[in-house]
Protein backbone atom coordinates (compact mmCIF):
# COMPACT_ATOMS: atom_id res chain seq x y z
CA UNK A 1 0.00 0.00 0.00
CA UNK A 2 2.66 2.74 1.02
CA UNK A 3 4.31 1.77 -2.20
CA UNK A 4 1.58 2.36 -4.08
CA UNK A 5 0.87 5.89 -2.64
CA UNK A 6 4.19 6.38 -3.00
CA UNK A 7 4.15 5.88 -7.11
CA UNK A 8 1.30 7.88 -7.33
CA UNK A 9 2.83 11.04 -5.62
CA UNK A 10 5.77 10.39 -7.97
CA UNK A 11 3.56 10.52 -10.98
CA UNK A 12 1.64 13.44 -9.90
CA UNK A 13 4.32 15.10 -8.71
CA UNK A 14 5.78 14.65 -12.73
CA UNK A 15 2.75 15.36 -14.34
CA UNK A 16 2.45 18.56 -12.75
CA UNK A 17 5.81 19.96 -13.36
CA UNK A 18 5.19 19.22 -16.84
CA UNK A 19 4.25 21.20 -19.95
CA UNK A 20 0.48 20.53 -19.98
CA UNK A 21 -0.56 21.22 -23.40
CA UNK A 22 2.89 17.51 -23.93
CA UNK A 23 0.51 15.79 -21.59
CA UNK A 24 -2.52 16.28 -22.51
CA UNK A 25 -2.39 15.31 -26.39
CA UNK A 26 -0.48 12.01 -25.14
CA UNK A 27 -3.71 11.65 -23.07
CA UNK A 28 -5.58 12.46 -25.63
CA UNK A 29 -3.31 10.15 -28.39
CA UNK A 30 -0.94 8.07 -26.88
CA UNK A 31 2.09 9.51 -28.91
CA UNK A 32 0.97 12.88 -29.83
CA UNK A 33 2.53 15.12 -27.07
CA UNK A 34 6.09 12.81 -27.99
CA UNK A 35 5.58 13.81 -31.50
CA UNK A 36 4.57 17.51 -30.41
CA UNK A 37 7.55 17.39 -28.74
CA UNK A 38 10.02 16.60 -31.03
CA UNK A 39 10.52 13.28 -30.05
CA UNK A 40 8.57 11.40 -33.36
CA UNK A 41 10.07 8.06 -32.97
CA UNK A 42 8.61 7.77 -29.82
CA UNK A 43 5.89 8.76 -30.74
CA UNK A 44 5.49 6.73 -33.39
CA UNK A 45 5.56 3.96 -31.44
CA UNK A 46 2.86 5.04 -28.79
CA UNK A 47 0.87 5.51 -31.74
CA UNK A 48 1.69 2.07 -32.83
CA UNK A 49 0.82 0.36 -29.57
CA UNK A 50 -2.63 2.06 -29.64
CA UNK A 51 -3.59 1.17 -32.82
CA UNK A 52 -2.75 -2.21 -31.95
CA UNK A 53 -4.63 -2.16 -29.15
CA UNK A 54 -7.43 -1.34 -30.81
CA UNK A 55 -7.24 -3.23 -33.64
CA UNK A 56 -7.26 -5.98 -30.84
CA UNK A 57 -10.66 -4.85 -29.60
CA UNK A 58 -12.04 -4.44 -32.51
CA UNK A 59 -11.09 -8.31 -33.50
CA UNK A 60 -12.22 -9.34 -29.76
CA UNK A 61 -15.30 -7.82 -30.13
CA UNK A 62 -16.31 -9.26 -33.70
CA UNK A 63 -15.46 -12.73 -32.51
CA UNK A 64 -17.45 -12.78 -29.46
CA UNK A 65 -21.00 -11.06 -31.50
CA UNK A 66 -20.37 -13.75 -33.86
CA UNK A 67 -19.89 -16.38 -31.94
CA UNK A 68 -23.42 -15.17 -29.63
CA UNK A 69 -25.05 -14.66 -33.21
CA UNK A 70 -24.10 -18.63 -33.26
CA UNK A 71 -25.34 -20.16 -30.23
CA UNK A 72 -28.72 -17.93 -30.07
CA UNK A 73 -29.30 -19.69 -34.20
CA UNK A 74 -28.58 -22.45 -32.38
CA UNK A 75 -30.90 -22.45 -29.33
CA UNK A 76 -33.37 -21.04 -31.31
CA UNK A 77 -33.56 -23.74 -34.11
CA UNK A 78 -32.13 -26.44 -32.47
CA UNK A 79 -34.12 -26.40 -28.93
CA UNK A 80 -37.10 -24.23 -29.62
CA UNK A 81 -35.83 -20.89 -26.86
CA UNK A 82 -35.20 -17.56 -27.18
CA UNK A 83 -32.03 -16.86 -25.10
CA UNK A 84 -31.11 -13.35 -26.41
CA UNK A 85 -32.79 -11.31 -23.67
CA UNK A 86 -32.17 -14.28 -20.65
CA UNK A 87 -30.02 -14.23 -18.26
CA UNK A 88 -26.70 -15.50 -17.37
CA UNK A 89 -28.45 -18.46 -15.56
CA UNK A 90 -31.04 -19.18 -17.95
CA UNK A 91 -28.44 -19.59 -20.56
CA UNK A 92 -26.06 -21.86 -18.98
CA UNK A 93 -29.16 -23.90 -17.48
CA UNK A 94 -30.42 -24.43 -21.51
CA UNK A 95 -26.50 -25.64 -22.13
CA UNK A 96 -26.58 -27.82 -19.21
CA UNK A 97 -29.93 -29.25 -19.54
CA UNK A 98 -31.17 -31.40 -22.45
CA UNK A 99 -34.57 -30.75 -21.91
CA UNK A 100 -36.43 -28.31 -19.79
CA UNK A 101 -38.55 -31.46 -18.61
CA UNK A 102 -34.53 -32.47 -17.82
CA UNK A 103 -34.24 -29.28 -15.63
CA UNK A 104 -37.91 -29.83 -14.01
CA UNK A 105 -36.67 -33.15 -12.68
CA UNK A 106 -33.53 -32.35 -11.45
CA UNK A 107 -35.23 -28.93 -9.26
CA UNK A 108 -37.50 -31.52 -7.92
CA UNK A 109 -34.80 -33.47 -6.88
CA UNK A 110 -33.23 -30.31 -5.23
CA UNK A 111 -36.66 -29.21 -3.76
CA UNK A 112 -36.67 -32.77 -2.03
CA UNK A 113 -32.90 -32.57 -0.73
CA UNK A 114 -33.62 -29.00 0.69
CA UNK A 115 -36.97 -29.54 2.65
CA UNK A 116 -37.21 -33.29 2.77
CA UNK A 117 -39.72 -33.51 5.45
CA UNK A 118 -41.84 -30.69 4.36
CA UNK A 119 -44.04 -31.60 1.07
CA UNK A 120 -45.18 -28.20 0.80
CA UNK A 121 -41.72 -26.33 0.93
CA UNK A 122 -40.57 -28.60 -1.48
CA UNK A 123 -43.60 -28.11 -3.71
CA UNK A 124 -43.53 -24.32 -3.53
CA UNK A 125 -39.21 -24.50 -4.10
CA UNK A 126 -40.31 -26.23 -7.99
CA UNK A 127 -42.81 -23.96 -8.41
CA UNK A 128 -40.34 -21.20 -8.18
CA UNK A 129 -37.44 -22.72 -10.25
CA UNK A 130 -39.44 -25.10 -12.72
CA UNK A 131 -39.70 -23.82 -16.16
CA UNK A 132 -42.82 -24.42 -18.36
CA UNK A 133 -44.31 -22.42 -21.76
CA UNK A 134 -42.05 -20.09 -23.35
CA UNK A 135 -39.39 -20.90 -20.69
CA UNK A 136 -39.30 -24.39 -22.19
CA UNK A 137 -36.57 -25.99 -24.66
CA UNK A 138 -35.91 -29.21 -25.86
CA UNK A 139 -33.03 -30.09 -27.72
CA UNK A 140 -32.88 -32.22 -31.05
CA UNK A 141 -29.31 -33.88 -30.16
CA UNK A 142 -26.42 -33.19 -27.78
CA UNK A 143 -24.44 -32.77 -30.85
CA UNK A 144 -26.02 -29.46 -31.18
CA UNK A 145 -26.42 -28.81 -27.45
CA UNK A 146 -22.61 -29.47 -27.83
CA UNK A 147 -22.58 -27.05 -30.20
CA UNK A 148 -24.10 -24.25 -28.17
CA UNK A 149 -22.01 -25.30 -25.43
CA UNK A 150 -19.10 -23.76 -26.87
CA UNK A 151 -20.35 -20.99 -28.86
CA UNK A 152 -21.73 -19.82 -25.28
CA UNK A 153 -18.16 -20.22 -23.88
CA UNK A 154 -16.14 -18.56 -26.73
CA UNK A 155 -18.59 -15.98 -26.78
CA UNK A 156 -18.20 -14.77 -23.00
CA UNK A 157 -14.41 -15.08 -23.66
CA UNK A 158 -13.83 -12.74 -26.29
CA UNK A 159 -16.04 -10.65 -24.59
CA UNK A 160 -13.70 -10.67 -21.28
CA UNK A 161 -11.04 -10.19 -24.08
CA UNK A 162 -12.45 -7.16 -24.97
CA UNK A 163 -12.41 -5.45 -21.67
CA UNK A 164 -9.38 -6.42 -20.90
CA UNK A 165 -7.34 -5.81 -24.27
CA UNK A 166 -9.21 -2.28 -23.90
CA UNK A 167 -7.81 -1.60 -20.40
CA UNK A 168 -4.75 -1.37 -21.88
CA UNK A 169 -5.70 1.51 -23.91
CA UNK A 170 -5.67 3.19 -20.26
CA UNK A 171 -2.20 2.23 -19.57
CA UNK A 172 -0.86 2.94 -22.76
CA UNK A 173 -2.36 6.50 -21.83
CA UNK A 174 -1.06 6.69 -18.73
CA UNK A 175 2.63 5.89 -19.69
CA UNK A 176 2.52 7.90 -23.10
CA UNK A 177 1.87 10.69 -20.42
CA UNK A 178 4.58 10.12 -17.94
CA UNK A 179 7.23 9.22 -20.64
CA UNK A 180 5.94 12.95 -22.68
CA UNK A 181 6.23 14.89 -19.44
CA UNK A 182 9.63 13.89 -18.72
CA UNK A 183 10.85 14.66 -22.03
CA UNK A 184 12.01 17.81 -21.12
CA UNK A 185 15.80 18.18 -20.75
CA UNK A 186 15.20 20.60 -17.90
CA UNK A 187 13.61 18.35 -15.42
CA UNK A 188 16.24 17.51 -12.70
CA UNK A 189 17.27 14.41 -13.03
CA UNK A 190 14.73 11.91 -14.28
CA UNK A 191 14.62 10.28 -17.12
CA UNK A 192 12.57 7.70 -19.53
CA UNK A 193 13.74 5.20 -22.14
CA UNK A 194 11.77 3.32 -24.31
CA UNK A 195 14.13 0.26 -26.03
CA UNK A 196 13.55 -3.24 -27.40
CA UNK A 197 15.21 -6.22 -24.96
CA UNK A 198 15.24 -8.17 -27.62
CA UNK A 199 16.06 -7.21 -30.96
CA UNK A 200 14.56 -9.47 -32.91
CA UNK A 201 11.47 -8.98 -31.09
CA UNK A 202 9.50 -5.80 -32.00
CA UNK A 203 6.59 -7.05 -29.97
CA UNK A 204 8.68 -7.00 -26.86
CA UNK A 205 8.91 -2.82 -25.40
CA UNK A 206 10.43 -2.01 -22.40
CA UNK A 207 9.18 1.83 -20.90
CA UNK A 208 11.77 2.57 -18.19
CA UNK A 209 11.41 5.50 -15.85
CA UNK A 210 14.41 6.64 -13.95
CA UNK A 211 16.66 9.06 -12.19
CA UNK A 212 20.66 10.23 -12.27
CA UNK A 213 22.45 10.84 -9.25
Amino acid sequence: MKRTIAILILVSTVLLGADKGTVLRSIALPGWGQAYAGHSTRGAIFMGLEASIWTGVGVSYLQAVFNRNDYRNLAMERAGIDVSSRDRDFQNDVGDFSSSTEYNDYIRSLARHYYPDDPEAQQNYFNNHSRYGSDGWSWSSADARDDYDDALRISREWFRRTVYVAAFAIVNRAVSAIDASLLDPAEPGIYTAIDFPESADFSSVRFTVGARF
